[in-house]
């Protein structure tokens, strides 16, 4: 029986963080071969988020790139857009891979339970990205060099709430491969 890797990459630079699950297994319930159908399902999902993260750790790293070489307002507010756009084109993969999450047919409840799991960490990093991108549309959308302590302070301090909630999630997340692991049988990466 082939098994299927599910791996997943997500979240700001900081937070970025690597996920491998190889699925397969017996289950005393139902037949091996169902259980092992029904893990890779999930996993032949999850997987799609290994042809955008690329993409986005690309955009990220051009984004710090160009921050570290700003000179001028619009130069900060270029690389801020850059980063908004990269964020945004994020949120809108991570909200497609919560739909897809949700038409995987499973019956085995267990599964059912980690795919509403996956599909509740989607959302919140899709939710906790939206705020991060709000944080920096901040830089983008300054008018003045006068405005720009008060709005570094006030950019700095959402995007510091909103690492702190991806590092949150990033911690559900090993809690969720870790179960989804024994469940499945997982021997390795």
């Amino acid at each position: 029986m082939k098994h299927r890797k599910l791996a997943f990459r997500y979240g700001l630079k900081t937070a970025i963080v690597g996920v491998g699950v190889m699925l397969a297994s017996a289950s005393p319930v139902m037949s091996s071969t169902d259980k092992v159908s029904q893990c890779n399902a999930l996993a032949g999902v999850v997987n799609q988020a290994q042809a955008f993260m690329p993409v986005f750790e690309s955009s990220l790293q051009t984004f710090i790139d160009d921050a570290e070489q700003v000179e001028t307002l619009d130069d900060i507010k270029m690389a801020a857009s850059d980063y908004v756009t990269a964020v945004d084109e994020l949120v809108i993969n991570l909200d497609t891979l919560a739909i897809e999450l949700e038409t995987v047919q499973l019956e085995d409840s267990q599964l059912i339970d980690y795919r509403s799991q996956y599909i509740t960490l989607m959302e919140g990093l899709s939710g906790t990205l939206s705020d991060a991108s709000d944080a920096m549309r901040i830089m983008q959308d300054v008018e003045s060099e006068v405005d720009l302590p008060v709005k570094i302070e006030e950019s700095q301090q959402l995007t510091n709430d909103a690492i702190q909630r991806m590092q949150d999630l990033s911690n559900q997340e090993a809690t969720l491969i870790s179960e989804t692991n024994a469940y499945c049988g997982a021997t390795g990466q």
